[in-house]
């Protein structure tokens, strides 16, 4: 499958959000105060204290809230109606209504949101894959955790993403690989939003 820029850009952005939300998840609730000023700090949260933090992913009318990072993956599955198999949106939608109904099972159904997603084509895979594994990566960055197996992951993508002609990405993927820390993510990830604008 050829990809327009723009799917391959909510393909990407779908990818980053359900992993940001899985993230949430794996954490949520915070239970000790240390650890809970800690994240906050590291993704620059208003949260003083554990229960600080715990209002704030619950309260849908904050930005990093459970319920607004789904609605942005949620809105990426629409733009994509006409992108992913009629199998995979019906039942994506499926997911979304039960999490839409009831915001306690959002975390249940993020894990089976990117099962079908894996599962379809290599291009679609693809660009889910760099979504994902760049936001694990601005993850473990923040929180100064081993980045090791997340690099070797996005090493196959960039290998796939060169062949397909984004040749200078390798410059700015060496340059966060031997260096890695959050400038480099940043300029990396600008190159990266630089080519769907121009490319695919």
């Amino acid at each position: 499958m050829i990809l327009l820029s723009s799917n391959a850009e909510h393909i990407f952005w779908l990818g980053r959000y359900l992993a940001r939300t899985q993230f949430l998840c794996a954490h949520f609730p915070f239970l000790e105060d240390e650890a809970a000023v800690a994240y906050a700090h590291a993704f620059c949260l208003p949260a003083f204290d554990a229960s600080s933090l715990n209002e704030l992913v619950l309260d849908p009318a904050q930005p990093y809230s459970f319920h607004q990072q789904f609605k942005i993956a949620k809105d990426n599955i629409q733009e994509l109606r006409g992108i992913l198999s009629a199998k995979a949106y019906a039942e994506l939608n499926r997911l979304i209504k039960t999490a839409d109904q009831n915001a306690g099972y959002i975390c249940d159904v993020v894990p089976d949101c990117q099962d079908i997603l894996e599962g379809e084509s290599p291009g679609i895979f693809l660009f889910f894959s760099l979504g994902q594994c760049l936001e694990q990566l601005d993850q473990q960055m923040r929180l100064g955790e081993s980045t090791a197996v997340t690099i070797s992951k996005v090493d196959y993508v960039i290998e796939t993403l060169v062949q397909m002609g984004w040749n200078d990405l390798e410059e700015y993927w060496d340059q966060l690989r031997k260096n890695t820390d959050l400038n480099n993510f940043y300029q990396f990830s600008d190159y990266i939003h630089h080519m769907f604008e121009n490319n695919v």
